[in-house]
């Protein structure tokens, strides 16, 4: 029986069973029954009802959120454009208003204000900061037990004794999917990217690919206005067609409309093509079940059991959540970071533990970001990847989530995925690429405004009132997710200097000379102003402010140390010679120099790559939503700005 037949058999037996719990099926076919070698979930000897899914139609109940059908009058589309105002006004309001408000407080002499907002600021600041030096610390621990995890042998383990990772839900029938049923399927979008680099990535794949028992296909998505796309295309199948269930490839058209130049875009015409190719080619329909899609940058290199730890998490979530899912492995930029100017290197280490961080925290949302994997039934049934939207990994699981009515959670697999920091032949050049990359990172506080403005076209959708109140209830923890990294990110360097400012500058009055002082050994009351300058600077808020300051900065200084653990769990994937850089092959002297690296420049690289382009960011969202990708630099690659 080959794979064809085997979904037909599936499609016309899953109508009538809906009174029994399992089916017996044929054997499973020889391996050149079917395409490319693989096996159809059809021949199992047992499968459940809940497994058997028509190809035509979606297991998931979605919202559609089409504008043109919900908004049908001049009512609910004049109060849609002001949700839509709000939304793009709202993060210029917090940045600019709020900065602006402590200022003009300042200068007004309304301190104790100012001072109360900056202190309950700089300690919600030392929290984050708290948590994420735990968490941290609990995903480094975890990076080193996943690592060393057989999650084929688990997998097996768990399916012979039945113990289910939520035994809570539904349990699976004994026909649910095995191991060896699942398919992965890597979109791979690529730009201009050095053939080098490609090759590594596509290795990466390969040696993975041999781990989790040969089941994935690679789609190389290329645009189609590269010149040597085609020719790398041809290139790179010669090397690794062989190793690959199948692997095919795309190529993007330019000037698509509503397809705005960028990854999202690309990615949206390699799914539409890619499942085209599937269902034509290897009658693999939109929504098979079996089915998992790895989005990936183009020079990420993948942990060697990271699709074997998928295959495992993937199966083990069962029928009930793994299509309500996605999987995040940590993203570490360390693959050049031999190479990187200090201030990159110290942001590397602050997005590389972040990353890590997050995905520790239990009480975190966490966001798929870069690299991700999600079922292609969940892909299919929202549509797949939206083509005008820059932040296409925020924007996909947004997009998700609302469709899914906040039903859409981030799982971590702690096996890190290595990518390169931007990098160019100079110093000033790699400084340069990095700050491009920064600015369209923070362009992401669009995102916020996609959230709000289609929140309330959910609203309109949903048919109840309890279902609305729901619905919000679960898009909290995103919105809220999606405010911090960005406020905070624009706030916290200006903020903790702006105290500073008021303390040591605008009540530079409450200090006097020594022989100023009394038999009481106290400065001597002066005018109004000048007594409540020496109150106010000897007060227990500027106390607690000033201490709070010193832990925050204690414990950041701390938490960038991790970085050198974190380096040394993953130095042999690193590129370039270790053993020549003295202070670096050591893990204690490494460790000594970022704290001295982070104590000199962290603040100053925090303003650079993220204040200041988070501040430009919530200008130019006010202007528009929609904004074209920029390809930061890679050696072999140049910036292009207006280009992607």
């Amino acid at each position: 029986m080959d794979l064809a037949s085997g979904h037909m058999q599936m499609a016309s037996r899953a109508g009538s069973m809906s009174d029994e719990r399992t089916i017996k099926l044929r054997d499973d076919p020889k391996p050149d029954d079917s395409p490319s070698g693989f096996r159809s979930i059809a021949s199992d000897d047992n499968v459940s009802s809940t497994f058997l899914l028509k190809a035509s139609t979606s297991p998931l109940q979605v919202l559609h959120l089409k504008k043109e059908v919900l908004l049908y009058d001049v009512r609910r589309r004049s109060v849609y454009q002001m949700v839509h105002i709000f939304a793009r006004i709202l993060p210029t309001l917090v940045v600019y208003g709020g900065t602006a408000c402590l200022v003009i407080c300042s200068i007004y002499h309304y301190r104790w204000g100012v001072l109360l907002s900056l202190a309950l600021f700089t300690i919600y600041m030392v929290h984050l900061s708290s948590v994420f030096l735990i968490c941290a610390t609990v995903g480094l621990f975890r990076v080193f037990q996943d690592s060393r995890t057989n999650w084929t042998e688990r997998l097996q383990a768990q399916q012979r004794s039945k113990e289910y990772a939520q035994p809570s839900e539904v349990s699976w029938s004994e026909g649910d999917l095995q191991g060896c049923d699942v398919i992965h399927c890597v979109i791979l979008p690529t730009y201009k990217t050095p053939v080098e680099i490609l090759q590594n990535t596509l290795a990466s794949l390969s040696r993975c690919n041999a781990l989790s028992g040969k089941n994935m296909g690679v789609c190389l998505a290329f645009e189609e206005r590269e010149d040597k796309a085609r020719q790398k295309d041809a290139e790179l199948k010669q090397l690794f067609q062989d190793q690959f269930l199948f692997m095919t490839a795309t190529f993007h058209p330019p000037n698509l409309p509503d397809h705005v130049p960028g990854k999202s875009s690309n990615e949206c015409w390699a799914f539409q093509e890619l499942r085209k190719e599937l269902e034509e080619v290897y009658k693999i329909p939109a929504y098979d079940p079996r089915v998992v899609l790895t989005v990936m940058d183009d020079d990420s290199e993948m942990h060697e059991k990271y699709f074997e730890a998928l295959t495992y998490h993937f199966v083990m979530a069962g029928p009930e959540s793994r299509y309500l899912r996605s999987w995040q492995a940590p993203i570490c930029q360390f693959k050049n970071y031999l190479r990187q100017p200090m201030l990159v290197r110290i942001s590397s280490i602050f997005a590389t533990l972040n990353e890590l961080s997050v995905l520790a925290n239990p009480l975190d949302c966490r966001v798929n970001f870069s690299t991700y994997s999600i079922s292609m039934v969940l892909a299919s049934a929202v549509g797949g990847w939206d083509p005008d939207y820059l932040a296409e990994d925020w924007h996909m699981f947004a997009k998700c989530s609302l469709m899914t009515e906040g039903r859409m959670k981030c799982h971590p697999i702690f096996l890190p995925t290595l990518n390169y920091t931007p990098e160019e032949d100079t110093y000033c050049g790699t400084l340069e690429s990095r700050w491009t990359q920064a600015k369209r990172h923070a362009l992401g506080v669009s995102e916020i405004v996609y959230v709000i403005s289609t929140a309330y076209v959910a609203v309109l959708e949903l048919p109840s009132f309890g279902r609305v109140m729901l619905f919000l209830w679960r898009l909290m923890p995103l919105l809220a997710k999606m405010a911090q990294t960005h406020f905070i990110n624009g706030l916290a360097g200006v903020w903790t200097l702006l105290a500073q400012v008021v303390i040591h500058v605008y009540l530079s009055g409450a200090w006097c000379h020594m022989s100023d002082l009394g038999d009481k050994g106290a400065c001597p009351l002066g005018g109004d102003d000048q007594t409540d300058n020496q109150i106010l600077r000897n007060s227990l808020l500027v106390y607690w402010q000033q201490r709070a300051t010193a832990i925050l900065a204690t414990v950041s200084i701390l938490s960038g140390g991790l970085g050198a653990v974190y380096f040394h769990m993953v130095k042999d994937r690193v590129e370039g010679d270790l053993d020549a850089h003295w202070y670096i092959r050591i893990l204690p002297l490494m460790w000594l120099f970022i704290e001295i690296e982070v104590s000199c420049c962290g603040l100053v690289q925090s303003i650079i790559f993220g204040a200041i382009p988070t501040w430009i960011a919530c200008v130019r969202v006010v202007g528009q939503s929609r904004f074209t990708h920029v390809v930061a630099g890679m050696v072999g690659r140049g910036p292009e700005e207006n280009d992607v």
